[in-house]
C-alpha cells in the first residue's frame, strides 16, 4: 500500500496500481446530489471510496480537482467535501470493498453500477486511516509513505 497525502501526485512508473481507496471529509451532513442515485444523504464525517486505477495514476489524481465534469458517483461527493488522501494497491476493487464492508457502514449502490458489490463507498465518524493499514497491512508488500 502506498498512501499518497498531496493534491500533486507522483508515483513510480514501475508500479502497477490496480485498486485504491480514497478518503474524503465532510464537514457537515449534506444533502448531495449524486447523478442517477438522486439525492442522496451524507452524514458529517470520512468516507471511503474504493475504484480501479486501471494502472493509471490520472484517474486519481482527477478526484483532488474541484473543477471537473460529473461523471462519476464519487465526483458529485468529491467536489463537496475535502479529499484528504488516496492509498494505492495491487488488490482489485471489488476486493477492496469488499475487505471495508466488514469493517465500516456501506452507503448503498454508491459507485458499483458496473459490478456486483452492495457499495463502493463507506463511512467512519472517525479519522479511519490508521485502521485501513492494520486492515491491510498483510495484504501488500507495499510500505506506506507520504508525500
Amino acid at each position: 500500500m502506498i498512501t499518497y497525502r498531496n493534491k500533486f501526485l507522483k508515483c513510480d512508473p514501475i508500479i502497477n496500481v490496480v485498486g485504491y481507496i480514497l478518503i474524503l471529509r465532510l464537514n457537515e451532513d449534506k444533502r448531495i446530489k449524486v447523478g442517477s442515485l438522486g439525492e442522496v444523504s451524507f452524514k458529517k464525517g470520512y468516507y471511503m471510496y474504493v475504484g480501479s486505477a486501471k494502472n493509471s495514476i490520472k484517474r486519481i489524481e482527477r478526484h483532488f480537482k474541484s473543477k471537473k465534469r460529473l461523471r462519476w458517483h464519487i465526483d458529485y461527493l468529491s467536489t463537496n467535501s475535502e479529499v484528504l488522501d488516496a492509498m494505492l494497491f495491487h488488490i482489485e476493487e471489488c476486493e477492496l470493498a469488499n475487505t471495508l464492508s466488514k469493517h465500516f457502514e456501506k452507503i448503498k449502490n454508491f459507485g458499483c453500477s458496473d459490478c456486483k458489490c452492495y457499495s463502493h463507498l463507506f463511512y467512519s465518524t472517525n479519522n479511519p486511516v490508521n485502521k485501513l493499514k492494520g486492515l491491510f497491512k498483510e495484504l501488500t508488500s507495499f510500505t506506506s509513505r507520504r508525500m
